[in-house]
Parts: structure tokens; C-alpha cells; sequence
């Protein structure tokens, strides 16, 4: 079976909800990660806290080390459980990572809500992407992949611009309160309109 031109499959793929949705919760863990992780957390964490680059480094690389032995048993839940709940339960843990920046009062609790974050990033790491793929047409795999990339990856641009205007107007903290409740919004959508992965459901 050959498939239709690149352009075809493309637009395709737009019409699937799972995909495009999916699609929505890439480019929306994008935006927290660039423009609230790397941009609005160090600045709240310095302002709010008084922590210091060391210690928020710390924290940051405290949390990557917990998403390190998170990142293989997440791959086994998502192969024996399936991706959608893993994608879920991500993106409402991201949110809570962030609810957590924003409550933290002290160095302790800042390193909390790095761990939490740290979880969840390892965890969303492959379960959207794999989730892409497996709901993919046969013979579409790379227009799937390149799509789902391509509107992911936009986040990385909307992330920075847009929290740093939020921060600007309302406030750092106004911008983590906006990461918590977007991802988790996203997330409920996902799981009330996004149906199992095509390859889960086969096998």
C-alpha cells in the first residue's frame, strides 16, 4: 500500500483527535518547561525565596536525578497500563510541580517541588511521542512524527514570550499559578476526548 503524498498525510493527521490533542499536550508541556522551569521558577525561587544560583541549581539537578530513575519504570507502566494514562497522570503531576513552586516557602520545599517535576518530566518523555506514532496511519509514521514535533516544538517560542509578558504584567507567581492550571486543564481535556492508543488497543 503506497501512501498519499507528504502534504496529504499531513493533512490527515489534523483530522485525528487523539493525535491533535496529544499534539495540544506537547506544545503545552513546552511552554511550562521553557518559560515557566528555566525562566519564571529560577526568578521566583531568587525573589520569593532568596535561594541562591547554587541552590537552585541544586534543586534542578536534584529533580533530573529522581526523573533519571523514573524515566525506565515509566516506559514499563506505559507498555503494560497504556500511553493515555501516563500522559494524564504527567501533566496533572506537572501541575502539581508547579503549584508546589508556587506554595514554596523555603529551600526545602522548592527541592520538593523539583522532585515532583523531575518525575514528571521523565515520565512525559516518551509516552507522547510513542502515543503519535502508535496512532498513526500505516506508511505515515514520519508525517506523524514531523507534525507532532513541528506543533510541540512551537511551545518553545510561545513559552518564553508569553510568561515573561504574564510575569511582567501579573507577576512571576501569577505565571506559575497559570502553568499549574493550563497543564492540568489540558490534561483533563486529553482524558476525556483523547481515545487509548491505537497500538494499546490492538494488542
Amino acid at each position: 500500500l503506497r501512501a498519499p503524498p507528504f502534504r496529504e498525510q499531513l493533512q490527515l493527521m489534523t483530522t485525528k483527535v487523539g493525535f491533535m490533542l496529544v499534539c495540544l499536550m506537547g506544545f503545552m508541556h513546552a511552554i511550562v518547561r521553557t518559560g515557566g522551569l528555566f525562566n519564571v521558577v529560577p526568578l521566583v525561587a531568587a525573589q520569593n525565596l532568596g535561594l541562591g544560583a547554587g541552590q537552585i541549581g541544586g534543586g534542578m539537578a536534584l529533580g533530573s536525578l529522581f526523573g533519571l530513575l523514573a524515566t525506565y519504570p515509566s516506559g514499563m507502566i506505559a507498555d503494560r497500563f497504556g500511553r493515555k494514562p501516563l500522559i494524564v497522570a504527567a501533566a496533572l503531576l506537572t501541575g502539581v510541580s508547579f503549584f508546589g513552586y508556587w506554595f514554596a516557602t523555603t529551600g526545602l520545599q522548592f527541592g520538593a517541588a523539583c522532585i515532583v517535576w523531575g518525575i514528571a518530566a521523565a515520565v512525559t518523555g516518551a509516552a507522547p511521542a510513542a502515543y503519535a506514532a502508535d496512532n498513526a496511519p500505516p506508511g505515515m509514521n514520519a508525517a506523524a512524527m514531523s507534525l507532532y514535533r513541528a506543533l510541540s516544538d512551537l511551545g518553545y517560542v510561545v513559552g518564553p514570550i508569553g510568561l515573561g509578558l504574564l510575569s511582567d504584567l501579573a507577576g512571576p507567581r501569577a505565571a506559575l499559578v497559570f502553568c499549574s492550571i493550563a497543564i492540568s486543564a489540558v490534561a483533563l481535556v486529553f482524558w476525556r476526548f483523547a481515545p487509548e492508543s491505537a497500538h494499546f488497543r490492538r494488542s
